[in-house]
């Protein structure tokens, strides 16, 4: 059984069926939930920013999406940390996993498809390619 898990939350659907699966399965593990802000096509974009280094608008948005995270955890009652980054979702997951001695991530899949993939890419394909924990991917 892991005894640290990850679980990534950008708020959309396949996120919350991620994190309720990881209180159902495992409601006596340590979990950290990432939520990962990444201003997509900006030119200006950092490549990753602290939390420190945040003037505000960064962090409204992940301060609103880890709420949502901490009210599903208390209709489970269960105790998360909770965490947030800013740059590229795939390598701040990657990195965050690394780093923090993580023992699984649990992480929603938008399952996208033809172009789709192609442009937006997939973060769940490149956490799994690229970080050394395992990776368990909800739809």
């Amino acid at each position: 059984m892991s005894s640290h898990i990850l679980v990534p939350f950008d708020d959309s659907d396949p996120a919350h069926r991620a994190l309720r699966y990881t209180f159902e399965t495992f409601p006596d593990t340590e979990i950290t939930v990432l939520t990962v802000i990444c201003e997509i096509g900006a030119i200006d974009a950092p490549k990753q920013l602290s939390p420190e280094e945040d003037t505000g608008s960064f962090s409204e948005e992940a301060k609103q999406r880890l709420t949502v995270a901490e009210e599903i955890a208390d209709e489970y009652s269960i105790s998360i940390q909770t965490v947030y980054e800013v740059g590229p979702p795939g390598q701040i997951i990657t990195e965050y996993a690394d780093t923090e001695d993580v023992d699984q991530i649990i992480m929603g899949s938008h399952e996208r498809t033809g172009i789709a993939r192609i442009i937006v890419g997939s973060v769940s394909e490149t956490v799994s390619r690229r970080t050394s924990s395992p990776v368990t991917t909800i739809q």
